[in-house]
């Protein structure tokens, strides 16, 4: 494995256990660059990385947060949705989403898309599944190249952090994975998109989504 592939694998199981452990943000980046091994110059690479795929945010003299930042700072703050707003919210953005990659999606973004895919395969633990899961969906929004609706969707996925996750838990326990009931629902979406298929990567996602909401919740 190239030096900077492992230094990133290191860096996201750090966050992984930070996220396992209920903790919002990461240790300062002097203790950082000490548990990894790196320079700070490198750690910032890595951060920088790693904010790119949404699986932290980092804010200046405040720290490096785990998830994607928020629309604004006071958007969630005492606010709760609702389990059924959220879903809804879901079907209504990810497969407009979806379409939009599909129509303004590049060789490197489908690259993305299918790393991803592969290393969901060998997945180890549930933890590890569900952070590339959302880095699957991240990267579709990504790939629309529209920094408003990606923006949308970072917002939306800070709530879901909070309501899904704890259902996904409850569901698939210390399962290694639910990925049988899921591989290939992933494998049809970004083969679609990868077809510059916008229609059919909209009804991909959407039937993904649907059946995703019918597994966790049961038919609503």
């Amino acid at each position: 494995m190239p030096e900077q592939e492992s230094d990133l694998t290191r860096l996201r199981l750090l966050v992984d256990q930070a996220v396992e452990r209920g903790e919002e943000r990461l240790s300062p980046e002097p203790r950082l660059s000490e548990e990894l091994g790196v320079s700070r110059g490198r750690l910032r690479t890595l951060l920088k990385k790693l904010e790119s795929e949404g699986m932290i945010w980092r804010h200046v003299g405040k720290g490096t947060f785990v998830g994607p930042r928020k629309l604004t700072e006071t958007a969630t703050v005492g606010t709760s949705y609702s389990v059924d707003a959220i879903l809804e919210a879901r079907l209504a953005l990810e497969p407009q989403l979806a379409r939009q990659a599909a129509m303004h999606c590049t060789a490197d973004d489908i690259a993305t898309m299918q790393a991803c895919l592969e290393e969901m395969e060998r997945a180890p633990s549930m933890l590890h599944w569900k952070r590339l899961d959302e880095r699957l969906h991240r990267s579709i929004a990504q790939a629309t190249h529209n920094p408003l609706l990606l923006t949308l969707y970072d917002t939306l996925r800070s709530h879901m952090k909070h309501t899904l996750d704890r259902r996904i838990d409850q569901v698939f326990g210390s399962a290694p994975s639910p990925k049988a009931d899921t591989e290939a629902e992933h494998v049809a979406m970004v083969k679609t998109i990868s077809s510059h298929d916008p229609a059919g990567a909209e009804t991909i996602m959407r039937d993904h989504l649907r059946s995703v909401r019918d597994r966790l919740f049961g038919l609503r």
